[in-house]
């Protein structure tokens, strides 16, 4: 669609008490500040959208008196011929003033303004009337970016960032990594998941998960090996086998000494081989419960303390962005405050005023200096006209040294405006970026807190665990070992009974030896089962061993992948902003960023060969604006009038071909409007 302004119509419109201006392709509107040119655009956006140009509702479009004062009971009416495809249409708004007596009294009072529409000369509502207008218009944030040179440069950087992504050629990432056969592995995640950024969460979260069990694992079979005993195991065994034996000798002896008591002897010092076999079995599998749960419980503690770290940062991170926050409002308060000031300015006249007093004739002059005799008439005339001659151009000299400076001062005050508000704009920027930041810190550590409380509750269900495991085994509750146990106080009261019945001395102090044996023999079985606990540390040191190397393989294999991944990131987005620039003839836009860990960082920064917009003077400003537009324009399939302010900027070598309407409002020292076609 294509639409064109033919002619405009304002009568009491802000400064304007009644003017027609007649458009061609491209039409030059030249007068000074003040002169009504910005009134001319205002009065095209008032009547469409009913604000000003700079997209303000409020504001005063009413006239006003030499005296500032508002002039009433006039009509406001704004008139506009616009061509839509080939095809003219009318459109027309009046606005008059709604004022409504009191009950009771002859007073008359103001109650607000009424508009009135019409279309082709037909009324229309207002709904009827801003539909046909949004109609046409499409949209009018689309509109204003078409019709401005200066709109889409103002909009945030993320926001024409989302209207530049939609120039980019629509290939999938699928699609894209099909191109280069390196990008294989990806396909897969790249088919299923709903974006890169999925991806890399999903990888950084896994390599993370690893790194966590790979540095948790040295730990782990160092706390082990300081769990084995330091026992030699063959030089016990050897022990216990002297011990057996010389037992068994003392059995022997006490065996010659008396048959009877020799074979109870017998049946008792097995019965507690027996017994004593049996306590280590219970004992043993004991030990092994405590460990593994021991181990569990270490585990717990250290992610217990991975937690704390890993919040203590975050609220640090959170702390330091609240003050780069406090900081940077702070700044961006006192560039308001600057702004404010600056904008204040007001040109001081004094200096570049004509001073009359001193341009007073002298009529000394016209008397002779020589002889004191009055000159003749004609002399003294021509003295007269010679002296406003000289008068006339020290007042228009005085009058250009005034325009000159006044327009370099507005030239100067507004530079300054428009850098105090682009530092502003970037303070607001950082703000917004870092309490987005913090929220999504506080959200992470509200998760990290749920799992350090799941983790605290689990490490406390383990400790009660633990401690309620006894520190040697119940042999009461082992039914093999009750029996083993009667049979052997069975086995001793004989023994008793045969030595209360008369057994002689050489058989009491062969029992004592053997007890003395006993002892020292269940010191070494004690010995000997705690060694056979390091057995089963060492299986579990073997196993954390093999779960290293398998875990440092998963690891390089998820690095591997994460590199791949942000490989083809930088390739893809190389490929958009390639498709994107495509379209532009005069700027260029940066829309990533390299960090320094290698990663990419969304932005938009327009530039024209290599010099940022920021840092463009008006005119350079103004063709990069007006290429933005071409593409723009090109994207949305529509075509609107183009307002060019401070066009004096330009010059016919830079203004580019526009497939568009082109109105040039440009600063003159005429005092009023020239409107011509170019």
């Amino acid at each position: 669609m294509k639409l064109k302004i033919r002619s405009l119509h304002m009568e009491n419109f802000k400064g304007i008490k009644s003017l027609d201006v007649n458009f061609s392709n491209k039409t030059s509107i030249k007068g000074q500040n003040a002169a009504g040119k910005t009134t001319i655009f205002d009065a095209f956006t008032w009547l469409l959208f009913n604000k000003n140009s700079a997209g303000e509702e409020k504001f005063n479009v009413r006239p006003l008196d030499k005296d500032g004062h508002r002039i009433d009971n006039v009509e406001i009416k704004v008139v506009g011929v616009i061509d839509v495809d080939g095809k003219e249409v009318e459109l027309s708004k009046v606005q008059k003033q709604n004022w409504v007596k009191k009950r009771g009294t002859d007073t008359v009072t103001l109650q607000g303004n009424v508009n009135s529409f019409e279309i082709d000369g037909y009324p229309k509502s207002e709904a009827d009337f801003k539909a046909y207008v949004s109609n046409l218009a499409q949209s009018e944030d689309m509109f204003k970016m078409l019709t401005n040179p200066q709109y889409f440069s103002s909009l945030k950087w993320k926001d024409q960032r989302d209207i530049l992504m939609r120039l980019a050629t629509d290939v999938s990432d699928v699609e894209l990594a099909q191109t280069d056969a390196k990008y294989a592995p990806l396909l897969g995640e790249l088919e299923k998941a709903p974006s890169t950024d999925d991806i890399r969460a999903k990888f950084s979260k896994a390599l993370s998960g690893w790194k966590k069990k790979q540095a948790e694992i040295p730990v782990r079979i160092d706390e082990a090996e300081k769990s084995k005993v330091d026992v030699d195991v063959a030089e016990q065994e050897l022990a216990k086998v002297d011990l057996v034996r010389r037992i068994a000798e003392c059995d022997k002896k006490m065996e010659n000494a008396g048959s009877a008591l020799g074979d109870l002897r017998s049946k008792e010092m097995q019965l507690q081989f027996d017994m004593s076999g049996m306590e280590q079995t219970m004992n043993r599998e004991l030990s092994n419960k405590r460990s593994i749960m021991d181990a569990e419980l270490r585990d717990c503690k250290n992610e217990l303390e991975h937690f704390a770290v890993t919040i203590s940062l975050k609220e640090k991170q959170i702390s330091d962005n609240e003050k780069t926050i406090t900081d940077a409002d702070a700044e961006r308060k006192k560039l308001g405050e600057q702004y404010n000031s600056e904008k204040a300015k007001a040109f001081d006249e004094t200096p570049y005023l004509f001073d009359e007093s001193k341009w007073i004739f002298d009529e000394s002059t016209t008397v002779c200096s020589l002889c004191g005799q009055k000159l003749p008439a004609d002399k003294i005339e021509q003295l007269k006209a010679d002296f406003e001659e000289r008068k006339t151009k020290a007042k228009a000299d005085a009058k250009r040294k005034l325009n000159d400076s006044k327009s370099d001062f507005i030239t100067q005050k507004e530079s300054n405006l428009e850098e105090i508000k682009a530092y502003g704009f970037a303070k607001k920027n950082l703000i917004e970026e870092l309490t987005k930041k913090n929220a999504d810190l506080n959200t992470e550590i509200d998760a990290l807190k749920k799992q350090e409380q799941d983790a605290i509750a689990k490490k406390e269900e383990l400790s009660k665990q633990l401690s309620e495991i006894p520190s040697e085994a119940d042999y009461s509750q082992n039914e093999e070992y009750t029996k083993l146990k009667a049979r052997h106080n069975e086995v001793l009261a004989e023994i008793k009974k045969l030595e209360s019945d008369g057994a002689d001395q050489i058989v009491t102090d062969l029992k004592a030896k053997k007890a003395d044996l006993q002892s020292q023999l269940d010191e070494v079985n004690k010995v000997i089962a705690q060694a056979a606990n390091n057995v089963a540390i060492d299986d579990r040191i073997e196993t954390l061993r093999d779960e290293q190397k398998e875990i440092g393989q998963k690891v390089a294999d998820q690095e591997q992948m994460l590199y791949l991944l942000e490989e083809f990131i930088r390739f893809k987005l190389d490929k958009v902003s390639e498709s994107i620039n495509s379209h532009f003839k005069t700027v260029n836009f940066k829309l990533f960023e390299m960090q320094l860990n290698g990663g990419m960082k969304d932005c938009c920064e327009c530039t024209v060969n290599g010099v940022p917009y920021s840092t463009l003077n008006s005119g350079h400003r103004i063709v990069a604006g007006l290429d933005i537009i071409r593409s723009l324009s090109e994207l949305y399939g529509v075509s609107v009038p183009i307002f060019v302010d401070n066009a004096e900027s330009l010059n016919e070598f830079n203004v580019p071909d526009m497939d568009a309407q082109l109105i040039l409002l440009s600063v003159s020292e005429g005092k009023q409007l020239k409107v011509e076609g170019v």
